[in-house]
C-alpha cells in the first residue's frame, strides 16, 4: 500500500479578532493600573512632616521638657499660615507665649494630610502646629515600564488521503501552536510637586519676658555707652508685660548692675528668679526705674 497526500492546510483561525481582542485587554489592563503606578511611584516610606523634621538650635528634648509652661497636650492645636514672613510670623507666636522648637519643609509629589503634621507634633510634644499652606512648584512628566505576558494561539487543519485497492481512504486532523511572551508599555505619568511645611511650637516659661537685642551704632552714639539691650518684644502676661516695659526701652541696669548685652541680662535674671528686681530703663532719651517681680 502507498500513501500519497492529495491536499493539506494550516490556517490561523481568526487572527485579526484575535489581535484586536489580546491589544483592547492590554489597554484595559493598563488603564486600570495607571493610578496604581502613580501612587507607587510617589509613595514614601514616612512622611514629608516626619522625615524632613529639623530641631531648632538647642531644642533638645531635655531642653523643651524645662523651659516648656506646662506638659505636652495629647492633641496640638492646630493653626494655619501663609510661607512668606516667617519671622514676622515667629515674632507674633513669641508675642503669645510660644517659641518653635522644630520645622518640617520638604517638596513632594504626593498630597501631604494635615493629619500627617498633626502626629509629629505629637512626636516632637508640640503645643501647637503651625501648618504652611502648600504652594504649587510645577509638574514633572515621565514613563514607568510595564511589562505583561502575551500568548498567541495558531490552529492548523489538514487532510490526507491513500489510495488503495479497496479505495481511496481519507484522514482529517487539526492541531494548535501557542505561543509564549511578553511585552512592555511604557505608561506616561504626570506628577504636580508642591512645597509643604510645618512650624511646630511649645509654650514657654518666661521669668522675665522680654526678647532682646544688641545696640545699634546709632543708640550707642545717642546714649553715649556700649552697655545695654534694647527690647524688641514683650511677651503678653509675663512680669515684663505687667510692669509695662515696653518694645524699644533700653535696659541699663538690673539692681544697679550694669548690662553689658544680652547675655549679661540674661545671667542676672537667672539668679534671681522669684525675686522683685529694679529694672533701669531709658525711654525716649528719659531714665526709667521699674520694679518687677520676676516669675520663679
Amino acid at each position: 500500500m502507498s500513501a500519497y497526500p492529495t491536499s493539506a492546510s494550516a490556517r490561523a483561525r481568526n487572527p485579526s479578532q484575535e489581535g484586536s481582542v489580546r491589544a483592547s485587554t492590554r489597554h484595559t489592563i493598563l488603564h486600570r493600573l495607571r493610578p496604581l503606578l502613580i501612587s507607587a511611584a510617589i509613595a514614601g516610606c514616612a512622611s514629608g512632616y516626619q522625615q524632613f523634621y529639623q530641631p531648632a538650635p538647642g531644642a533638645s528634648p531635655a531642653a523643651i521638657a524645662a523651659r516648656r509652661l506646662g506638659p505636652a497636650p495629647v492633641s496640638p492645636i492646630v493653626e494655619r499660615a501663609q510661607p512668606a514672613a516667617s519671622a514676622a510670623l515667629l515674632d507674633a507666636y513669641a508675642k503669645r507665649g510660644y517659641i518653635m522648637i522644630g520645622q518640617s519643609m520638604f517638596n513632594s509629589g504626593q498630597r501631604e494630610s494635615d493629619d500627617s503634621a498633626v502626629r509629629q507634633a505629637q512626636r516632637v510634644g508640640a503645643d501647637i502646629v503651625v501648618i504652611l499652606d502648600p504652594q504649587y512648584t510645577g509638574s514633572v512628566t515621565s514613563s514607568i515600564p510595564i511589562t505583561t505576558p502575551t500568548t498567541s494561539t495558531a490552529y492548523s487543519t489538514g487532510a490526507a488521503t491513500a489510495y488503495s485497492p479497496g479505495g481511496p481512504v481519507t484522514a482529517y486532523g487539526t492541531g494548535t501552536t501557542t505561543t509564549y511572551g511578553t511585552t512592555t508599555n511604557y505608561v506616561p505619568i504626570t506628577i504636580h510637586r508642591s512645597d509643604y511645611g510645618a512650624l511646630y511650637f511649645v509654650k514657654q516659661r518666661f521669668t522675665l519676658g522680654v526678647f532682646l537685642r544688641e545696640l545699634s551704632d546709632l543708640e550707642r552714639q545717642e546714649l553715649q555707652t556700649n552697655r545695654g539691650a534694647v527690647i524688641r518684644l514683650v511677651v503678653d502676661g509675663t512680669p515684663a508685660f505687667n510692669a509695662d516695659l515696653l518694645v524699644g526701652d533700653v535696659i541699663t541696669a538690673i539692681d544697679g548692675i550694669a548690662i553689658s548685652n544680652a547675655d549679661t541680662l540674661g545671667a542676672l535674671l537667672r539668679e534671681r528668679q522669684g525675686q522683685s528686681i529694679s529694672v533701669s530703663v531709658v525711654r525716649r532719651g528719659q531714665r526709667i526705674e521699674k520694679t518687677v517681680r520676676l516669675a520663679p
